[in-house]
C-alpha cells in the first residue's frame, strides 16, 4: 500500500455530513462478506457512517471529519495510471477490466501519479466513482450508502482487540495462565464507582413462565435499555417439553418484578449476585438466603420489598445462576455441583466476577466450567458465578458484539448510563 498524498479535508467533510441525511432502511441481518467494502449507514442513530475494509472486514468510522480523513489516508490504496485507466468509471457503457475491478470493489483508491485523487470502487456494479470534489462525494455517499440497523451494524467487527468508553470501562482480549494452560478470554471490566452508571438484570418476560418463554438477543435488550455493556444471564432449559424455561430468580429491573421468585422458598438454585441503586455489591452464597439471611418469602412480591426495607436501598440488579466459582477470593467449584459436560466439554464460558469495585464479564473459549474457576482465580476475583455458556454467549459492548450472537436469550445483565 502505498501512501497516500494529503487530500482535501473538504472531502472527508462531505463524508461526514453527507451520510447523515440519506433517507434509508435498515437492511436484514447479513454476513461479513455481502458487506465488504460497503459504506454503512446507521439509520438508527442519525446515520453515522461505517466502512467495511475489504481486506479485514472490519468496520472504521466515518462520522466526523477527521475520522474520514484517517481512514482515506491509512486505508486508501495507491494505484498505478495504467492500471486506474482499466477500471470503469460510473456513468460510461464500458465494462472495464472485470477481474481488476473485482480484485478493487470495495476499495478506496489513490491516483498517486495523479496527485492522490480519491476514488471508490463499488461492489455492486464494479464502476469507480470520484471522491475528489465535495459534491461527488456527498452524491456518491447519498446514492451507495447502506441502512443498516444498530444490532446488524453490531455484528460487524471493528479493528483491535482493545477498547475504553471512558476512564470507568474498558474491553480487552487477552491471555490468562492457569494450573490448567492458558486460555483466551475476552473481558469486559466497569468500575461501579462510575457516578453515572447503572447495574440492571432485565428478563425477556418479566412472568414465570413453565414453557414457553420469550426470548430475545442480547442486543435487543441492550438497545431496549440503552446499555453500553452486556452479557446473557442464567441457564435456560430449551427441551421440547420446556422451551426457553428458567427456574433461576432474576430480577427484572424495568417491571421492577423478580422473576422465579417461587425458587427462593423451595430450594437452593446457586447463590445469587445482586447490585442496588448506588451500585453496591450483595452476595449470597444460597439463593434461599435472599432477602437476607435466615428468612424467605412466604409469597412472591415480598423478597424485594423486604430487601429494601432492611438494607434501606432499592435493588436494580439481581441473578442467581450455578455453580459458584470464586467465594471470599477462594476457589470453591464444587464436583457435585456440575455434570459431566461442564466437567470436561471444551467450550465457550461465560462469568459475571467481583474484583474490588471493579465487575467483570468473562467469555473464555475452549473451557470447561472448572477451567472458568481457575481463569476466574487468576484475574483475581473475589467472587464469581458461572453464567449460561456455548451457544447462548453474547458478550457486547460500545454497540458491538464481542462474542456471539448466539441463540436468543431469556435474561442478561446490563449496564447502563442514569
Amino acid at each position: 500500500m502505498q501512501k497516500i498524498p494529503i487530500l482535501s479535508v473538504f472531502v472527508a467533510y462531505f463524508l461526514w455530513t453527507g451520510f447523515l441525511f440519506c433517507p434509508l432502511r435498515p437492511v436484514a441481518a447479513t454476513g461479513d462478506n455481502n458487506l465488504s467494502g460497503r459504506i454503512l449507514l446507521d439509520v438508527e442513530r442519525h446515520g453515522e457512517a461505517w466502512y467495511v475494509w475489504p481486506q479485514n472486514r472490519k468496520r472504521y468510522y466515518l462520522g466526523r471529519p477527521a475520522d474520514a480523513f484517517r481512514v482515506m489516508r491509512e486505508l486508501g490504496l495507491g494505484i498505478s495510471e495504467w492500471d486506474f485507466q482499466r477500471l470503469a468509471q460510473a456513468g460510461q457503457p464500458v465494462a472495464g477490466d472485470l477481474s481488476l475491478a473485482q480484485r478493487l470493489a470495495g476499495q478506496i483508491i489513490l491516483q498517486v501519479e495523479k496527485k492522490g485523487e480519491a476514488w471508490y470502487i463499488n461492489p455492486l456494479d464494479l464502476k469507480k466513482y470520484f471522491l475528489g470534489r465535495p459534491m461527488d462525494a456527498f452524491r456518491v455517499m447519498r446514492e451507495l450508502g447502506l441502512g443498516i440497523s444498530r444490532e446488524n451494524l453490531a455484528k460487524v467487527h471493528k479493528p483491535g482487540w482493545e477498547e475504553s468508553l471512558d476512564k470507568y470501562s474498558h474491553y480487552e482480549r487477552k491471555k490468562i495462565s492457569t494450573a490448567n494452560g492458558e486460555f483466551t478470554i475476552d473481558l469486559i471490566a466497569v468500575d461501579t464507582r462510575d457516578p453515572d452508571l447503572r447495574v440492571i438484570t432485565a428478563a425477556a418476560s418479566a412472568l414465570p413462565c413453565p414453557a414457553n418463554c420469550p426470548a430475545v438477543s442480547l442486543g435487543e435488550l441492550a438497545l431496549a435499555h440503552d446499555a453500553f455493556a452486556a452479557i446473557n444471564g442464567t441457564y435456560f432449559d430449551t427441551s421440547a417439553a420446556k422451551k426457553n424455561y428458567s427456574f433461576f430468580p432474576v430480577y427484572d429491573y424495568p417491571a421492577k418484578t423478580l422473576v422465579n421468585e417461587n425458587q427462593l422458598r423451595y430450594w437452593t438454585t446457586g447463590p445469587i449476585m445482586a447490585w442496588d441503586e448506588n451500585n453496591a455489591f450483595y452476595y449470597f452464597k444460597d439463593s434461599r438466603e435472599f432477602p437476607f439471611f435466615g428468612w424467605r418469602p412466604e409469597a412472591d412480591g415480598q423478597a424485594i420489598s423486604a430487601f429494601a426495607g432492611r438494607q434501606g436501598k432499592k435493588l436494580t440488579a439481581l441473578i442467581g445462576n450455578k455453580p459458584r466459582l470464586i467465594e471470599d477470593k477462594l476457589n470453591l467449584l464444587i464436583d457435585w455441583d456440575i455434570d459431566e459436560k461442564q466437567k470436561t466439554a471444551k467450550s465457550i464460558r461465560n462469568g459475571l466476577a467481583v474484583k474490588g469495585q471493579d465487575i467483570y464479564l468473562v467469555a473464555a473459549q475452549a473451557a470447561t466450567v472448572p477451567d472458568l474457576a481457575l481463569i476466574m482465580q487468576a484475574l483475581g476475583a473475589e467472587y464469581a458465578l458461572n453464567l449460561d455458556g456455548g451457544y447462548s454467549t453474547a458478550l457486547w459492548y460500545d454497540g458491538e458484539y464481542l462474542v456471539g450472537p448466539g441463540r436468543d436469550i431469556v435474561n442478561g445483565i446490563f449496564f447502563t448510563k442514569k
